[in-house]
Formats: C-alpha cells, sequence, structure tokens
C-alpha cells in the first residue's frame, strides 16, 4: 500500500553496526584481544541504546496508515495466544424492492356496450363486464389500462365510431375493478373537442383522485406536472403518448400529450429520470390490423429508450403484435410490448377478440431499478348475447381461463380456445400475418 511504513527500511543500521564491528576485530589483532573484546561490548551496547530511540523517531515521523499485513513479531505472538476472536455474521444485503405492473390494451368502448351496461331506471354499470378480470387486476401492486374512448357527462354526446363518446360511468367500473393508471392520449380522445377532455379528467379528479391519469389534460399546469407513483419504494414516472388525433386538435395543444418532436419527447424523459427511479412510456401509435411494428413505432420506441425509458407498453391497432428487447445506447435492456391490443371491444372479428397483458416486475436494488422479468400474456374477450334482452354480457378474461365451454358461446364465429392460442403463438414468434 502506498504510504506503508516497511520494516525492511532498517537494514541500513545493520549494514553500519556490521562494518564498525569489522573495524573492531582489526583493531583487536593490532592491540590484543582483551581489549577489542571490550571496546566491542561497548560499542554493542552503545548501539543497541540508540535503536530503539531511532525506531521511535521514525514511528513518529511516518504517516498513519492502516496495517494490512501483521508483523513477523505480532504473528509469533498471535500465533501462541489462546485464539480469542470472535467471528461476526455476515452483513446481510438488504432484499431489493419489486412492484409487480400489469397493463391492458385497448378499453373500446362501443355503442353495443355502453346500451348493454344501461340500467332500467337510467345510468350505466359496466362493473360486472371487468368481474373476469378482477381478481387478476388486484393481485397487481399497480394495474394499467388505456381508456381508448373519451367519457362525457353530456349524454346528448354519447356516441359510437367514428367519433366516439362514453359514459363517466366508465370509470366508475374501472376503478371498482381495481386499475390504478389510466392511460388517456389516444386518436379519439379529441373526439368531442375540448368538452371530452375537461368531463373526463374533471371525473377523475373530483371522483377517484387516488388513480393515475395520463396523457390528456384540463389546466396547463396539470400538463406540466409529471406524474411519479411511488410504490413498495420505487418512484416510477409515466408518460404517455399519441402519434395524433381525429379530425382536428385543440387550440391548447398542452391538452394532449402528442409525439411531435424527438427533442421535445427527450426533453420529458430528462425530467422524468430526474425525478425518479424508473421511467415508463404508454405509446399510442402504429398501423390498425397490423401484427408487426411499423418503422413508425420501431423508431419512437429506440428514441425513447436511448432517452430514458426503461418500459415502453404500446396501443393503438386492436390487434396484438409482439414484445421485444431494445438495446439502449447506454447499454440498458429495454421491454418494448409494440401493441396490447383490445381488450374490451365490439369489433367483430377474432383476431380483434385477442387482446395482451403486460406483465412486469419491477426491482430496484444498489445498482438501480430495472426490470427483473416481463411476459406478455394473452386475453379474450368474451361476448355473449342475452337472449331476453338481445344486449351483450362483456367478460374479457385471461385466454387461460377461456374453456372449450365458454368459447361455444362466443357471439362471434372463429374464437375457439386453439384458434386463439394458435394466432397468440404466431403474432409473438413474428409468423402472423
Amino acid at each position: 500500500m502506498a504510504g506503508r511504513f516497511s520494516r525492511k527500511k532498517k537494514t541500513g543500521a545493520s549494514w553500519l553496526l556490521g562494518l564498525v564491528l569489522m573495524l573492531l576485530l582489526l583493531g583487536a589483532i593490532a592491540l590484543g584481544a582483551g581489549w577489542v573484546l571490550r571496546a566491542a561490548k561497548a560499542v554493542g551496547a552503545q548501539h543497541a541504546q540508540k535503536e530503539p530511540e531511532a525506531a521511535q523517531q521514525a514511528a513518529q515521523e511516518a504517516p498513519a496508515v492502516q496495517k494490512t499485513e501483521p508483523d513477523a513479531a505480532e504473528t509469533t505472538q498471535a500465533d501462541s495466544a489462546p485464539d480469542q476472536t470472535q467471528t461476526l455474521p455476515a452483513e446481510q444485503k438488504a432484499e431489493p424492492a419489486r412492484v409487480r405492473l400489469m397493463a391492458l390494451g385497448d378499453n373500446l368502448i362501443h355503442n353495443t356496450v355502453y346500451w348493454s351496461a344501461e340500467l332500467p331506471d337510467g345510468g350505466y354499470d359496466f362493473t360486472s363486464f371487468y368481474a373476469s378480470i378482477a381478481p387478476v387486476v388486484q393481485s397487481y401492486d399497480l394495474a394499467c389500462i388505456n381508456q381508448e374512448t373519451i367519457l362525457v357527462s353530456d349524454p346528448a354526446l354519447y356516441a359510437n365510431y367514428p367519433s366516439f363518446g362514453s359514459p363517466v360511468q366508465v370509470a366508475d367500473a374501472l376503478a371498482q375493478t381495481g386499475f390504478s393508471v389510466i392511460t388517456g392520449a389516444t386518436n379519439h380522445c379529441f373526439d368531442k373537442g375540448e368538452t371530452g377532455i375537461l368531463d373526463t379528467c374533471r371525473y377523475w379528479r373530483e371522483h377517484y383522485p387516488e388513480i393515475t391519469t395520463l396523457g390528456i389534460h384540463d389546466s396547463q399546469q396539470d400538463a406540466q406536472t409529471l406524474r411519479v407513483v411511488e410504490k413498495n419504494g420505487i418512484r416510477i414516472a409515466m408518460l404517455n403518448y399519441t402519434y395524433g388525433l381525429n379530425g382536428g386538435a385543440p387550440g391548447n395543444s398542452w391538452m394532449v400529450d402528442r409525439f411531435v418532436t424527438f427533442d421535445a419527447v427527450q426533453d420529458d424523459l430528462a425530467r422524468a429520470k430526474e425525478a425518479s427511479d424508473f421511467v415508463i412510456v404508454f405509446a399510442h401509435w402504429g398501423e390498425e390490423g397490423t401484427f408487426r411494428p411499423n418503422d413508425y413505432e420501431r423508431t419512437w420506441a429506440q428514441v425513447l429508450a436511448d432517452g430514458g425509458a426503461d418500459l415502453i407498453i404500446g396501443a393503438h391497432p386492436h390487434v396484438v403484435q409482439p414484445a421485444r428487447i431494445l438495446m439502449a445506447e447506454d447499454g440498458r435492456e429495454v421491454p418494448v410490448f409494440y401493441s396490447l391490443g383490445n381488450f374490451l371491444s365490439h369489433q367483430t372479428s377474432p383476431e380483434n377478440m385477442l387482446g395482451g397483458m403486460a406483465s412486469v416486475t419491477i426491482c430496484m436494488d444498489d445498482t438501480g431499478a430495472y426490470v427483473e422479468d416481463y411476459e406478455l400474456l394473452p386475453t379474450i374477450n368474451l361476448i355473449t348475447k342475452n337472449p331476453d334482452t338481445g344486449w351483450y354480457n362483456y367478460a374479457p378474461m385471461l385466454l387461460s381461463d377461456y374453456t372449450p365451454e365458454l368459447a361455444a358461446t362466443h357471439h362471434i364465429p372463429g374464437c375457439s380456445v386453439d384458434a386463439m392460442q394458435t394466432l397468440f403463438d404466431q403474432i409473438t414468434s413474428g409468423t402472423a400475418g
């Protein structure tokens, strides 16, 4: 170790003592053995007295350092002394913090969906539509869903494709099911103009302030407020962007978070990274009805990963697209779920009945926060028709809970268990379409 005082530096004093003894020996030959022996004894005694003083002075002048090896004398003494050392238990490392997160695809409220949820005495109750998925949702620390359609308070604004407007009671059902994060930046979020955005933001804030809403804003102050959720000691920042809007755009651009420029999004990511341990981006992008990510998705996914996103979850194509790992420019591995497809809807093709659920474990240890494991699980939107009323029941669930008996009741042909699993396997392997 640099600066360590070494016992080897004393060898110069031993050499000097030998020289003196030799000179004395020569003198003894000339003057007589008796006299020489007496002189040698005197010199030896004098040197023995001075050596401790020199060693003490050197020790005082040497810098204080930690010893890394014992002296020879210390080793001998330690070997001969009884062992009184007590073995201390090794310090146990703290268990890493973990957050289990799930995310589902589009909650796409067609008119048949809200008609089927209408109560006899007025109003709406969508809660039963989420009963099959509720235990799964409630088993996670954070549960996210993409609210594809905008919510409105005025029944006169309820509408179907292409300009959706959904009852605010949809929010009640999502809250009761256990969802904690709602993404709202979609191509349909401006279908009812600023009124829809104002109604939706106001309803969530007034009735469910504990739920995190992303992507749409009713004030500039809200738009500038970064969403950071702290769970199990991990601070998770969340961002949500859409590629565009149907039928125009708000005069106040801050009302909807959009993919506009790389620089603007990277600035958001830099702020999110500084304020959190982990960053998630929910992206509304891609081409409808395609099972593979397009150039737009791949380009933006790489920009997001390089900018600091740790996890990317996509929506919009209304069909599932695969999950992949991207390598960020700083060497991080970033999972990307390109599209989770539909969760609940009344689209009428089998591929629109198949959805995906992102299941992710976020871990934080002394190296930082990262994705410990992730999985894309298939879901199925079971639609059955009530023969008495002519309306429908919707029961989206994990495909693992979907039985041949349930499949036999599906309103949409071609949705057998095997057909859905085969399509999912083809999508995730990249061979579909």
